[in-house]
């Protein structure tokens, strides 16, 4: 009976470590995931803050270049002296926010994109010299330069959806 007994207990004990190992094999499975998200999310974090730090960056540049756009679609662009200063202003403008698109560092967590990063920031400092050539001529015309920039916008977006975000207009953002 004492035989039954202790082969009994052994059985309950082997039993018990062995759901025991299950259970811890199961929560580091959950943690390897749960890290995975957290990953993701990481990613999502910085992919966003990284996003939004473009548009920071060119919409503290380029308030002379929008001003004289938002007069010319209006039709109440200036004549004479103003409009060669207003003119004068929008070009510098267009090079500062140039030469801040073109510091933009893509953080290193970002590293898997940073090749399509790098293009999009390409375009978007493409589009602002074209801005700059344009206006030096008697009447800009922007529109190869916003179809350059929509160019950046179409990459940013692939980036931001494919890992979960809502697609933006990063246009319409430093346009304002």
């Amino acid at each position: 009976m004492k035989k039954i007994t202790i082969l009994g207990l052994s059985a309950a004990l082997l039993l018990a470590a062995c759901g025991n190992e299950q259970s811890t094999d199961t929560t580091e499975t959950t943690s390897g995931s749960a890290t995975m998200e957290s990953g993701k999310e990481s990613i999502k974090s910085q992919l966003m803050q990284f996003y939004l730090s473009v548009s920071k960056e060119i919409n503290s540049e380029d308030a002379p270049l929008n001003y004289f756009e938002i007069a010319q679609a209006e039709e109440a662009l200036p004549s004479g002296e103003e409009l060669s200063e207003m003119k004068e202003a929008a070009a510098a403008a267009a090079e500062q926010a140039k030469q801040a698109v073109e510091a933009i560092e893509v953080p290193e967590s970002l590293n898997d994109y940073q090749e399509e990063i790098d293009g999009a920031l390409a375009s978007i400092a493409t589009s602002y010299e074209m801005k700059i050539e344009e206006l030096g001529k008697e009447t800009a015309d922007f529109q190869a330069a916003a179809e350059k920039f929509a160019e950046a916008d179409e990459a940013l977006n692939e980036l931001l959806e494919e890992n979960g975000l809502v697609a933006s207009n990063l246009y319409n953002e430093v346009s304002q």
